[in-house]
């Protein structure tokens, strides 16, 4: 049905505005978090060089309390924003279907409780959220411990440990632990984001199942795809099954409904023409998935994306999704060439 394609068109749209609100989500974040520099600078400075063990040990037990309180604080403020995403999300669901396709068809929407019991009930790569952001705090604890530690074991300094830490204002304070812990924390904000906009879209493709007939797997149509995303492009899947984003940290493919025919519903209509999808190179068919596309690319383009080896195996037809096995691991060449004979 290509009003599935305009679904598609307006989701595209959609899916752009989410991430600028991961980055504004990412930034409230990051806020809560950057207490922890200070926090951490001024018990280290409020300690003498020559500790003993048992004072060293204190310290350490000391600093694990700040950074336990503030990522309590700060995944505390993030769930509750992807609550409410969620929420939003399927009453998005709902308008996008009445904006768009043109007959008035009968749809249920989920309540917004029902909405987040499904989304944090649905595995987060392997593990349910509530699960991951303990493991992000105890993840920056044993960082910021480990370096603590070596600086009392090689009689670093107070300023020299601090530096370590917090990085070098040369390169930004990116360079330092914290900065380290803060990337990990910015991956799993964007990916909860993913996560919770296509759960919640998937509550909504199951509640109004006499519908949806099927669930389409969009990857970004640009270099940075990965090839487990690239290989399920275009990909359609029944309701609840399959498949779906994030496949991986970052992932940044979305899922559409792909709608039942006029007929199957009971029109007695023909199908409209069909629409376009976005890319990095402007509108193209809704239609045209990733291996399709990047088969339009030069060829130096195909060799950045897929490195020359697997991009001449890729030129002489090996299609993108052949390059990953079933659970989405890349092959190497040799597993690539023995899959292929």
């Amino acid at each position: 049905m290509a009003v599935s394609d305009d679904l598609l068109d307006s989701l595209t749209r959609h899916d752009v505005y989410l991430r600028r609100y991961s980055t504004a989500t990412l930034r409230k974040v990051l806020a809560q978090l950057r207490r922890l520099d200070a926090e951490v600078t001024e018990r280290l400075l409020g300690e003498v060089s020559d500790l003993s063990r048992a004072r060293q040990e204190a310290l350490l037990r000391d600093i694990r309390k700040v950074i336990q309180s503030a990522y309590r604080d700060a995944t505390g403020a993030l769930q509750v924003d992807l609550d409410a995403l969620a929420s939003y999300e399927v009453r998005y669901q709902t308008d996008l279907f009445r904006r768009v396709v043109p007959v008035r068809l009968e749809t249920v929407t989920p309540t917004p409780e029902q909405v987040v019991a499904a989304v944090n009930a649905r595995p987060f790569q392997g593990r349910l959220l509530r699960e991951v952001y303990p493991e992000l705090a105890e993840s920056a604890w044993r960082q910021v411990r480990d370096t603590i530690r070596a600086g009392f074991i090689e009689g670093r300094t107070t300023d020299q440990i601090i530096r370590d830490l917090r990085g070098t204002a040369a390169n930004g304070y990116k360079d330092g632990i914290l900065a380290k812990t803060r990337r990990d924390v910015e991956s799993v904000v964007r990916t909860a984001i993913n996560h919770t906009a296509n759960s919640a879209r998937e509550s909504y493709y199951e509640a109004n199942s006499d519908l949806v007939k099927g669930v389409r797997f969009n990857a970004t149509l640009d270099s940075r795809t990965t090839l487990v995303c690239a290989g399920n492009d275009g990909k359609v899947f029944e309701v609840g099954k399959g498949p779906r984003p994030p496949l991986h940290y970052n992932c940044r493919s979305s899922t559409s409904p792909v709608l039942k025919s006029w007929r199957e519903l009971g029109f007695d209509a023909d199908e409209l023409p069909a629409s376009t999808r976005a890319s990095m190179s402007g509108q193209v068919p809704a239609d045209l998935d990733y291996d399709g596309w990047l088969r339009r690319q030069p060829k130096e383009f195909q060799d950045d994306v897929l490195g020359e080896r697997k991009a001449d195996l890729f030129r002489s037809g090996t299609k993108v999704d052949r390059f990953t096995d079933a659970s989405g691991r890349e092959y190497s060449l040799a597993e690539l060439q023995r899959r292929e004979q």
